[in-house]
């Protein structure tokens, strides 16, 4: 008789079924109390999750590999092996084992979910102040135009749909979503310009060429989100492409999560599908974000020293990630801006409703997220308690607003957050006040919610005093003192006689079991309480079971009111913690306008102010003003200034070998002309980075309707942010340092707009000193002259400010400097002018340079000083007044100056007061002689 291969058995044939199916995936199947993983799986299982390899049959030639962990672990490995960028199947019993040993065959089991890292739902598995993206892309070659992109979270149900016409669009678009998942087209799955799209980048998965068909994909739609057609979410019939990206996310988010009771893959807490147009919002890209540190840091990704972290007092994680979406995708339309500028402002002004508001938040729990779990499936008992106390805050948070003049936003929360009628009494009347986690194990109910499970409790309860009086009982009735009720986890319940007595048994007395000095009988009244007993604890559970769906179908069955509540606590629970911040901090509320201006008074950077404590930043103003002086190209004369072309004149500018008109001296702005574009000079750590940084953070609060960290604030609408702050290389994508700051000012100067706001930070410091002034110079111009944007532009080449003499879109700006006996003082105070050094070498003697090097340091810096002022006069003796600036010859290198002083050189002396006309060939011959040997003994 042949053996049966360990692969061929009824359980391992189930594996191998699903294993089919899902080839990329750890297969985890429920065996009793434990997942298993069998083959490569259990190595993969092992390796990452750091279990036991062991195998089924060691003493078989080819042993099967397996792996477990314990079911109630579950969650914790899901999370390790999804870190791991890991997709996970997962296999479950669909029938109790007492059911398959009854009828002698292996345990039905069956694929009930696909974990990924964009299909998550778990609670504790995502992070609580971030939301979790699924995203499909119907491509990622620059040359597909246009590409569809879909987002779905599918534990909060919301599903948005956009364009994007360019590569730099999609890489913006997927910089704000931050994909936990990306879906695309099998063709695309190892595009190689995906690096340059997105970092790092996230988890890939694919489908098929067919789930990406316009006509396919608006028929699953309109299945799925029951329309017959999808103009009503702004899709037109030309949009196949939006329509197949909103279809990629829906199947593979379905195909994931798994299959309703009936069977159906579906998601009810699908919010419908909504399109994002670029114009809806001021556009940061992933440049901006990093560099401005808006809601993760540059070091270590997480919320410290961040935007968010200074400014968020959310007492909800619904509250947090709406606030992270409000700030990385401020608003670009002045009504939008001013409803939240308005609501904002009237709970600033009441600190009673305030206060009040934020302490009923902060009994609401997740509910979003509860929803998710509600409507897939996977909520449990302690959620529906959560979602009680949620709702009975929010019925609290409906009454405080109730009766008030309330702004908008405010009074259309207030109409969404009555309470779903009866839910929250129902939950509270059915369930205890702090269920188990695991619904199976019952303790869920209260008592007097339901006779049934009332009666079921009494037998188990009353067991011992039952049996204890049933003993009693039939002692008396057969005149037995011995008798004996007991039970075993084998024969169940019995009354024990011994063999000298046995024999008295009475007719209803059934002998169960005989053993060497007794016998052991049921009678029918025993066997009708061992049937109560015994099953009690199971149709206890069964029965609260029951009890617990039909509340969690309640609470599904409210899913979309739900889900209205749950935005409107959300929208509350920003705009109270905005108001708290700038009720605390002395905020003011920023006049946003259609004009080009920007102007802010004693404004303060929120992150380093927070860090610093209060009172201790030094607050500064700025005002920049696009829409004054003369328009971008027009060549007007501004005071002081020479007629100059678009990109700029053909003459050279003094700082760099030209001539032109005498110095007026540098421009100041004033009340009535404000520069576009501030060139700021000053002292290294003397906090013009800050200064310019803290502009670029104002303008996004204020567009994304908080108030700001000034003493007044006004600013015309701003399209996009631009910043090219700090350097760094990428070496994953073979970037030099210079290269991606070049790359980074080029997107710049190819998307900045009039209506943009551009900070620049040292651009021009990766390579060489002519090359970089040249290119800031350029690049500056540029920026004036062609887009004419507001800009802030820091940096070390003092020669830049002789543009302000040239433009009166121009202005110069320093730092405060207090200078007494070799002692600097950076006053951080931001004034007009330009800076006169930039004190390097202090900044290096407090960085804890050694001495010796900063006293070597300062003697150089001497030596250059003069050699510079030396050859600037020469240069000017020599040059005629109305000539051109002097050029070097094609190729020709420039002069480097020699930064050490020269050194005493006795063949060198010679030579010089050598005289040539006096010596003959031959004793010029023997003195080349004589000198190269001393030469030689020299060095």
């Amino acid at each position: 008789m042949s053996k049966t291969s360990p692969l061929e058995t009824p359980m391992m044939r189930q594996y191998l079924e699903v294993k089919a199916q899902q080839p990329d995936a750890v297969l985890l199947m429920r065996m009793g109390d434990f997942y298993e993983a069998f083959l490569t799986d259990a190595e993969e299982l092992a390796r990452v999750c750091g279990v036991a390899l062991t195998s089924r049959n060691k003493d078989d030639p080819q042993p099967v590999a397996m792996a477990g962990i314990p079911h109630h672990q579950l969650p914790n490995y899901l999370a390790k092996l999804i870190a791991a960028g890991r997709r996970v199947a997962v296999m479950d019993q669909l029938e109790e084992p007492a059911v398959a040993a009854k009828e002698g065959r292996a345990i039905r089991r069956g694929l009930t979910r696909v974990v990924t890292a964009g299909t998550l739902v778990e609670e504790d598995q995502l992070a609580p102040g971030a939301a979790n993206h699924l995203v499909a892309c119907t491509g990622l070659d620059p040359e597909m135009q246009p590409v569809g992109v879909a987002s779905l979270d599918v534990s909060t149900g919301r599903f948005t749909v956009e364009e994007a016409s360019s590569p730099a669009q999609l890489a913006l678009i997927l910089a704000r979503l931050a994909p936990a998942e990306l879906v695309v087209p099998e063709a695309w799955r190892n595009a190689p310009g995906l690096p340059d799209l997105i970092s790092p980048v996230p988890p890939i998965a694919t489908l098929p060429p067919y789930a990406w068909k316009g006509g396919d994909a608006r028929r699953f739609l309109g299945e799925r989100l029951k329309v017959a057609s999808l103009d009503g979410f702004d899709i037109a019939p030309e949009h196949d492409h939006l329509a197949a990206a909103a279809a990629a996310a829906l199947r593979y988010a379905e195909s994931s999560v798994g299959p309703d009771a009936q069977g159906r893959p579906v998601l009810p807490h699908l919010r419908g599908l909504t399109r994002l147009r670029a114009a809806q919002g001021l556009v940061l890209d992933a440049t901006c974000r990093r560099n401005l540190d808006l809601v993760r840091n540059s070091r270590d990704g997480t919320r410290a020293g961040t935007l968010i972290g200074a400014v968020d007092r959310t007492r909800t994680a619904p509250g947090a990630r709406l606030l992270a979406e409000w700030l990385t995708r401020p608003l670009a339309d002045l009504p939008g801006i001013r409803d939240r500028h308005d609501a904002v402002g009237a709970l600033v002004a009441d600190d009673s409703l305030r206060q009040d508001l934020r302490e009923a938040l902060g009994a609401v729990y997740d509910l979003e997220r509860l929803l998710g779990r509600i409507a897939t499936g996977r909520a449990n008992a302690r959620d529906l308690v959560h979602l009680a106390t949620s709702l009975e805050a929010a019925g609290t948070i409906g009454d405080l607003l109730t009766g008030r003049v309330l702004p908008h936003l405010l009074a259309t929360a207030q109409t969404c957050l009555g309470q779903i009628p009866g839910l929250a009494a129902d939950i509270r009347r059915v369930l205890v006040e702090d269920p188990p986690l695991a619904i199976g194990e019952g303790g869920l109910v209260r008592d007097g919610v339901d006779p049934e499970v009332d009666e079921l409790r009494g037998i188990k309860r009353d067991a011992g005093t039952w049996l204890a009086n049933y003993q009693a009982q039939e002692a008396a009735r057969l005149g037995i003192k011995t008798l004996k009720v007991g039970y075993n986890s084998i024969f169940g319940y019995y009354i024990e006689l011994s063999k000298v007595v046995a024999g008295q048994a009475p007719p209803d007395y059934h002998r169960k079991q005989t053993l060497v000095n007794a016998e052991r009988f049921i009678t029918p009244p025993l066997k009708e309480y061992e049937d109560k007993a015994l099953g009690a604890e199971d149709r206890i559970r069964a029965r609260e079971l029951a009890l617990f769906h039909a509340l969690r179908a309640e609470a599904e069955a409210a899913t979309a009111p739900l889900q209205r509540l749950a935005d409107a606590l959300a929208d509350v629970d920003v705009l109270a913690g905005l108001a708290e911040v700038a009720r605390l901090g002395a905020w003011c509320r920023p006049e946003v306008d259609d004009g080009l201006s920007l102007a802010f008074t004693g404004l303060r950077h929120p992150v380093v102010e927070a860090s610093l404590g209060r009172g201790r930043f030094v607050a500064n103003d700025t005002h920049l003003d696009a829409g004054g002086v003369e328009s971008p190209g027009s060549g007007v004369r501004g005071p002081g200034s020479r007629e100059t072309s678009a990109v700029g004149s053909s003459e050279l500018p003094p700082s760099l070998g030209g001539h032109g008109t005498p110095d007026p001296g540098p421009r100041t702005p004033d009340a009535k002309i404000a520069p576009r574009l501030a060139i700021i000079t000053a002292p290294n750590m003397a906090g013009k980075s800050t200064y310019i940084r803290q502009v670029a953070v104002a303008v996004i609060l204020a567009q994304a309707g908080a108030f700001v960290p000034a003493t007044s604030a006004r600013l015309g609408l701003v399209d996009r942010v631009f910043t090219r702050v700090g350097a760094g290389d990428e070496l994953a994508r073979n970037l030099s340092t210079f290269m991606v700051e070049m790359a980074e000012t080029a997107a710049i100067l190819h998307h900045a707009t009039r209506r943009s706001l551009v900070i620049l930070d040292e651009v021009g410091r990766g390579t060489s000193t002519f090359d970089g002034v040249s290119l800031a110079w350029a690049i500056t111009e540029h920026l004036h002259d062609r887009i004419g944007c507001r800009c802030l532009f820091a940096t070390h080449y003092h020669e830049l400010t002789d543009l302000a003499h040239d433009r009166p879109g121009i202005g110069n700006l320093t730092v405060a400097v207090a200078e007494k006996d070799d002692e600097v003082v950076f006053l951080h105070r931001i004034e007009p002018g330009a800076a006169a050094k930039s004190y390097g070498i202090h900044v290096a003697r407090i960085a804890g340079v050694p001495a010796a090097v900063i006293t070597r340091a300062k003697e150089v810096l001497v030596t250059l000083e003069r050699l510079n002022t030396d050859l600037t006069a020469q240069e000017s003796a020599q040059r005629p007044a109305e000539s051109l600036p002097p050029t070097r010859p094609a190729g020709s290198a420039p002069v480097q100056l020699t930064i050490f002083g020269g050194v005493s050189s006795p063949t060198l002396d010679r030579l010089k007061t050598l005289d040539l006309d006096g010596i003959s060939p031959r004793q010029a011959w023997e003195l080349l002689g004589e000198m190269q040997r001393g030469a030689r003994s020299e060095t």
